[in-house]
């Protein structure tokens, strides 16, 4: 499978990219400048894009089956948009959406009271970066689109612990990430 991965220059991007390509699947790694994607990996193919520009959008796009969306800053809500609008023109279905803990209304229902609290605190800190992915959540769940929105708490990149629960889910394995890109 040909996945498109947004965000690919980032933190977490290299990691989404070695755990698609040990799982065989076929990389678009997409970055803002595509110079800063070193991987010499013949199943990859670095690219940059201009989240204004729907025609580079859809060359990322093109001949891929789904696409993960990392991207780590506060202003993601126009990029997602345009990713979204670009995915549609292109047919790709599936979009995987990795944000931050709590960015959801939704998934702050779900909290213990205490964790309820102590997110509204950190809410109000940072409220321009929660509000940008609370829009960006919405975006994603009235896109029509197959999703999957992943909220971590924290990404250590330290030993795998084996069980990650988000919700009323729970994913078993042994690499958080590797999950990520088997829910493709």
């Amino acid at each position: 499978m040909q996945i498109t991965i947004f965000g690919a220059s980032g933190s977490v991007g290299q990691y989404l990219i070695d755990e698609a390509i040990k799982r065989g699947h076929q990389v678009i790694a997409v970055s803002r400048d595509h110079n800063r994607i070193k991987n010499p990996n013949p199943n990859i193919r670095a690219m940059s894009v201009e989240y204004d520009d729907p025609y580079s959008l859809d060359l990322t796009l093109k001949g891929s089956e789904a696409a993960i969306i990392s991207l780590g800053d506060y202003h993601v809500v126009q990029p997602t948009e345009a990713i979204i609008m670009a995915m549609k023109r292109q047919n790709v279905k599936r979009v995987e959406i990795l944000t931050g803990f709590g960015t959801s209304s939704i998934s702050r229902r779900k909290l213990n009271p205490l964790m309820k609290v102590t997110m509204q605190g950190v809410r109000l800190l940072a409220y321009a970066g929660f509000k940008s992915k609370e829009a960006q959540d919405q975006l994603t769940r009235n896109s029509g689109l197959v999703y999957t929105i992943i909220q971590p708490p924290t990404l250590t990149f330290g030993s795998p612990t084996g069980t990650y629960r988000h919700g009323t889910v729970i994913i078993k394995g042994n690499r958080f990430l590797g999950n990520l890109v088997e829910l493709i």
